[in-house]
């Protein structure tokens, strides 16, 4: 996607009732004749490479063929997947390992592990100790990821592709993502409203805006942000110090996370549904 996912926190955290009944009811025909799949338990979404929606679930991940509607458990694996980002042809998730006993997903946190289609599943760090609720990751910079581990409030970074973390800022937030352009302006949403870091996550300041659960870069737009509020109004807004913010209508029932794609597909996920839309909240259409 450029890479970055937007990034659904446990409801208990967002405090936040996920349920996109209604709009699953009045969004538009997908195109395909598939009735969308059924996952349960949504904890964090992005796009591939190749554009197909990734869905980490209580279950693994899997990979929606927007076109087709077809739907495949990622490396064969259930597990239960938290934070999760795409970078290139790898998909870096944590969370905790599930029903498969895989060598790759060490108890009781899997650390951050990635999934290549020629290698499958492997350990990259921090294995049996750290759970990340959120991951993202920046085509700006394919080796620089950064993460909220669920233990503590601070937030890690790696800019080496995950192979080791240091701490950066101290950091209570939601949600957290990178800039599609420019690698070292990050975007948080905390309790206290968004904040912005031009210097990699070393600090955050204040960032005017409306108050946003989950957020994700927009690489359509120079320094963009599509952010969720937790009423489920759909913001438009920037990284720069004076933007302006557009509201585009509501997501019924609030969301728990988002993505944009490349061309601008906007995908928002509840706790077992996933809608779309391709002309900025217009429309909307169900894929999950």
């Amino acid at each position: 996607m450029r890479s970055s996912s937007r990034r659904l926190l446990a409801g208990t955290i967002l405090g936040v009732s996920v349920s996109l009944a209604a709009v699953a009811c009045t969004a538009a025909p997908s195109g395909s004749s598939s009735t969308p799949p059924t996952i349960q338990h949504i904890h964090d979404i992005a796009f591939s490479s190749n554009s197909e929606l990734l869905v980490g679930s209580h279950h693994g991940v899997y990979a929606v063929d927007l076109d087709t509607g077809d739907t495949a458990l990622v490396g064969g694996v259930e597990f239960d997947a938290m934070g999760l980002a795409a970078q290139g042809e790898n998909i870096f998730v944590s969370g905790h390992p599930g029903k498969d006993n895989h060598d790759s997903f060490a108890a009781p946190n899997v650390g951050l592990v990635k999934h290549h289609s020629e290698t499958g599943w492997q350990q990259v760090s921090l294995a049996g100790t750290t759970d990340f609720h959120n991951l993202s990751t920046t085509p700006a910079n394919p080796d620089f990821i950064v993460g909220l581990p669920s233990d503590r409030a601070v937030l890690l970074r790696s800019t080496d592709a995950g192979r080791t973390f240091t701490e950066a800022s101290a950091l209570s937030a939601r949600d957290v993502s990178i800039d599609s352009g420019d690698p070292n302006v990050l975007t948080a949403t905390t309790a206290e409203g968004l904040v912005v870091s031009r210097d990699g996550g070393d600090t955050f300041t204040p960032l005017a805006g409306p108050t946003l659960v989950v957020i994700a870069p927009d690489p359509t737009r120079d320094g963009g942000i599509v952010g969720i509020a937790p009423d489920g109004e759909l913001w438009f807004g920037s990284t720069d110090i004076d933007a302006e913010w557009t509201s585009a209508g509501i997501v019924e029932g609030g969301a728990g996370a988002v993505v944009v794609s490349d061309d601008g597909a906007i995908a928002v996920a509840g706790e077992s549904s996933v809608v779309i839309t391709r002309d900025g909240g217009a429309t909307w259409t169900t894929v999950i």
